[in-house]
């Protein structure tokens, strides 16, 4: 046999399916999906149905087109006819392969300051690259910034600078940048500021105590006093990250200790005082870690390196948000933003050259929205267009002729801010009459497209997916439901 290397698409928005037996095509409701038999033109179960003998299979949705019309015009109708595919005969199913609901996650960057890192009398220099497709858009060039902390002097006799003072000038000269503004903000870490506590029992004083649950990792407790064995006091040795209102954290070490977080950190500035054993975290804004906030701020440190060590990192993050139009304006050929901005952080000397001796740079890459609703809606209505259906765009009134058309109904179809997941089959339907004799068999590839929120409507699409795949199986033809974690 030889294939065309390529496959003719067809997109399908599903909301649910018709799982029963029976169901006529014409009675599917809008965005609902069904398998069904050319034998009798109704559904097929998908628990435990079987397809007739010596017919074919179709996948078969309801229109979005509440019409069936165009101005009442008998000649330009047909718009409420169901979705159909191509006719599948289950022996030549070749692939079925679905796609994972990844969220897009922004780029972060952290600085890290040591308590000896700023001795007095030095200027300490820090540098943020921005780079990828968003920045070349916008500036046609990868871009730079470097912030410094030559405001910053020492009082008397003072050996070193507070790095918390540093970072934060640091921070706050870079994200003024005018190039770099629009494309880096300050990073929120979302660790725990505020917890209720349940004292438990069984514990006793510790540092550095672990605790489990809640959205986010990270967060740890100093026990400073307990009673009868139920922790008493507490203080924070580590804020974490990524935590929400209303987590339940149990605490470690014990039995039935828990703390539900009641105020989350605002801020991209961690300080961390080290006496001893015993370390202390708290959060801050920039403005507040240099005392220009109108409430919260930080005192400084007149010796960081001594008894208590203070050490501190500045969070950022990638923060460009591109413009983006709404239904009424939409054209297929806007441009939607898939790639996070990448930041770099750096340290430097006073020459300009990278500088490894003190403090700590790292840099967390973003990740790509897996199947946005922007990529699904161009899909949805290519796919239309190849049915014949309207889609006016680019002209002074094509907003109009869109409401005539009823293309709106198209655009409502699919939420542009969401996240699909996608269901994909594959079949060759053979030429018997080909005159070429090139190629004899056509491919066809069907996505079908389902909101991640919608977890019902994701059951239901992959059963249907996996009795596509059952099907093929019973007509000897094995393969199984392709998945993944990277696509």
């Amino acid at each position: 046999m030889a294939y065309f290397n390529h496959a003719f698409y067809k997109t399908f928005v599903a909301t649910s399916t018709q799982a029963a037996a029976g169901t006529a095509t014409s009675a599917l409701t809008a965005g609902q999906l069904g398998l069904v038999t050319d034998a009798t033109w109704q559904t097929i179960a998908v628990s435990g149905g079987a397809l007739p003998a010596n017919s074919l299979a179709y996948l078969v949705q309801g229109s979005y087109y509440t019409k069936d019309t165009i101005g009442n015009n008998p000649g330009n109708g047909g718009y409420k006819e169901s979705v159909k595919s191509k006719g599948i005969n289950p022996k030549f199913i070749s692939r079925a392969w679905v796609t994972n609901c990844l969220s897009a996650q922004q780029a972060t960057a952290s600085l890290s300051l040591g308590s000896d890192c700023a001795p007095c009398g030095k200027t300490q220099f820090m540098r943020i690259d921005v780079k990828g497709s968003p920045t070349l858009r916008f500036l046609n060039h990868n871009a730079y910034a470097i912030g410094d902390s030559a405001n910053i002097c020492c009082v008397g006799d003072q050996e070193f600078l507070d790095p918390t003072l540093v970072s934060a000038a640091m921070a706050q000269m870079v994200l003024g940048d005018p190039l770099i503004k629009p494309f880096v903000a300050e990073g929120d870490v979302n660790g725990v500021q505020t917890a209720t506590l349940v004292g438990g029992s069984g514990y006793s004083v510790a540092n550095a105590v672990a605790t489990t649950g809640g959205t986010g990792s990270g967060f740890k407790i100093n026990i400073l006093t307990v009673s009868s064995g139920a922790i008493a006091t507490y203080s924070v040795a580590s804020v974490g990250a990524g935590y929400t209102v209303g987590d339940v954290l149990a605490v470690a070490g014990g039995t039935a200790g828990t703390l539900t977080v009641t105020a989350l950190t605002a801020g991209g500035v961690v300080v961390t005082a080290t006496t001893g054993a015993v370390a202390v975290q708290s959060v801050y804004t920039i403005e507040q870690a240099l005392g220009t906030a109108s409430a919260g701020n930080y005192t400084p440190s007149l010796d960081p390196n001594g008894t208590t060590k203070v050490t501190a990192t500045v969070n950022f993050v990638g923060a460009y948000v591109d413009t983006q139009f709404g239904n009424c304006s939409f054209d297929t050929r806007d441009h939607y933003n898939a790639e996070p901005v990448v930041i770099i952080a750096s340290i430097l000397d006073e020459t300009g050259n990278p500088c490894n001796d003190c403090g700590v740079a790292t840099s967390t890459p973003g990740q790509m929205q897996q199947t946005q609703g922007e990529q699904v809606v161009r899909d949805l209505i290519l796919s239309e267009r190849y049915r014949q259906s309207p889609f006016n765009q680019g002209n002074a009134d094509s907003a109009r002729i869109r409401q005539i058309e009823m293309s709106d109904e198209i655009l409502g179809a699919v939420d542009r801010a969401a996240t699909y997941k996608a269901y994909y089959i594959q079949h060759t339907v053979p030429r018997f009459n080909n005159p070429s004799g090139v190629f004899d068999n056509d491919q066809y590839v069907y996505q079908v497209y389902v909101k991640c929120s919608d977890t019902a409507a994701n059951t239901a699409v992959l059963a249907l997916v996996n009795k596509v795949v059952a099907l093929a199986n019973a007509a000897g033809n094995n393969i199984a439901l392709e998945t993944n974690l990277y696509w």
